[in-house]
């Protein structure tokens, strides 16, 4: 019998395609092949049901490289159930995959498998938000302005401009946090006149203009978000396990071997984790675990969720002390000591309201000022605000974020860190220009990144949400319904009040 938790580890890094891409080998959906292997083997709870996946082009063709990216669950045969867990994927890189589904439950399973892009696609949607957000200074897709009201705007980035001479810049770069921003220097006006900025919502459609039409193709179906057969068809029975198993899991301390782990499923609308134990929170244990404690959250408006739902629930005053609005939100309970603090992360931020230049604070920035110890809790969420950016200005600015978490930690011990990852998420409309900066595999890869950077630090806690949202009962969105904001905020608790 294999134990639910031995899985083939994928690597961090994905397959880097060092050849050519053709577009007459892309995978394609109806002659790729999904076989469950030892398919005639007594299945139990606690075994690893494995899957090999052959990718074949349209003549039927085995690819000789990887780089697609397929979405896996299984899910409860039996509705009553409601039962559903993801599936890992390992990549060999030679167009052959294994997916690997570990038995939570007892009955009737079934395979769900898709094709979300291929190889040609994914690779080329990194390449084109590359190109998107390194271009010349002229097209790049920020302005900033002394005042909206004014039509005095200029254009801006999170990247150097090469192209644009140093007397026509404006640099607010900050080396300490690795952010890198630079403005077009207005033609009359001092840099100092430079207050506000907006995302050039209006000018992401040039983002088609990287794409051919060849590649303009795989974002279509049948190549995107296609659901491939899997062989057999009929579902798979899972009978109870034979070996004893624990009644009770660990709780959940925090370690290395927690942090990042997403193994678990969905029964019903609560998340049973399989590597500690997740406790479903009452409001009034909730308060319990919070109470004495102030929760800092910084980072984008899906971690600005779970400080909205804790005003509900705890229930939180709002501090008329502090401007409460879309960049600074801060609550207090006073009968249990609550407070809680959120604040949205430094540029680039995707929203097509114009904001105050100086009222974006770098993560760094708030770490170092932090005055940290047993009864702070820091929760920073960085992500769906940074696909359409390079990884390498990501993992930069991820880097800085580390170093300034390890001074905080030894300047105030005790004081608890957690990171979250990114989802699924939905696509209006299905526009191109959105799958092409903002999709679930850019998604994915600011994923993996942060798993690289923080996986392996005893400093932080990684609450690994991807998987959560892969196999979700609810859909797809960048911000989940409120029983996916629940699950995460049972993690969150179950880590800061074990016991």
């Amino acid at each position: 019998m294999v134990s639910k938790l031995r899985l083939i580890q994928p690597p961090v890094q994905p397959c880097l395609l060092n050849q050519s891409l053709f577009f007459d080998q892309t995978t394609y959906p109806t002659y790729t092949e999904v076989v469950v292997l030892n398919r005639d083997h007594l299945y139990r709870k606690g075994d690893v049901l494995t899957v090999k996946v052959v990718a074949r082009d349209k003549e039927g063709r085995p690819k000789t490289y990887g780089g697609d990216f397929f979405r896996a669950r299984l899910v409860s045969s039996d509705r009553s159930l409601q039962a559903s867990s993801a599936g890992h994927v390992t990549d060999h890189c030679n167009g052959t995959y294994t997916v690997q589904f570990p038995l939570y439950w007892v009955g009737n399973v079934s395979i769900k498998f898709q094709l979300v892009l291929p190889s040609e696609g994914s690779e080329g949607s990194t390449e084109t938000a590359t190109n998107f957000r390194t271009g010349d200074s002229s097209t790049a897709d920020w302005r900033t302005s002394p005042s909206p009201s004014q039509n005095l705007h200029s254009n801006a980035s999170a990247l150097t401009t090469p192209s644009l001479p140093p007397h026509r810049q404006c640099d607010f770069s900050k080396l300490e946090a690795n952010g890198t921003w630079i403005c077009e220097k207005p033609e009359k006006l001092p840099c100092s006149a430079i207050t506000k900025c907006q995302w050039y919502f209006k000018g992401i459609t040039r983002v088609l203009g990287f794409v051919s039409e060849a590649e303009k193709k795989l974002f279509k179906k049948p190549y995107l978000e296609t659901e491939l057969e899997v062989d057999p068809k009929e579902p798979i029975r899972v009978l109870e396990t034979e070996l004893p198993t624990p009644e009770h899991l660990p709780a959940c301390s925090g370690n290395a071997r927690e942090s990042g782990a997403s193994l678990g499923h969905w029964s019903g609308k609560v998340w049973k984790s399989a590597v500690c134990n997740v406790r479903v929170f009452t409001k009034e244990e909730i308060r319990q675990c919070l109470a004495n404690k102030t929760v800092y959250m910084q980072g984008d408006s899906t971690i600005r969720q779970w400080s909205q739902r804790l005003q509900k629930v705890v229930p939180l005053k709002k501090d008329k002390r502090a401007k409460d609005s879309k960049v600074l939100q801060v609550g207090y309970n006073s009968q249990w000591n609550i407070s809680v603090r959120y604040r949205f992360h430094h540029l680039p931020i995707q929203t097509k309201t114009w904001h105050n230049f100086y009222g974006y604070h770098y993560t760094v920035d708030e770490l170092d000022a932090t005055q940290g110890g047993p009864n702070m809790v820091i929760v920073l969420s960085l992500w769906a605000h940074f696909t359409a950016e390079p990884l390498d200005m990501f993992r930069s600015r991820l880097y800085a974020i580390r170093s300034a978490i390890h001074r905080l930690l030894r300047r105030s011990p005790g004081t608890r860190v957690f990171v979250r990852t990114g989802t699924t998420r939905e696509h209006k409309k299905g526009k191109l220009e959105y799958y092409l900066l903002s999709s679930d595999w850019l998604a994915y890869q600011i994923t993996e990144v942060i798993r690289e950077i923080f996986r392996e630090d005893p400093d932080v806690v990684v609450l690994d949400t991807w998987d959560m949202s892969v196999c979700q009962p609810g859909k797809d969105h960048v911000h989940p319904d409120q029983t996916m904001v629940d699950n995460l905020l049972n993690r969150l608790f179950s880590h800061i009040c074990p016991n």
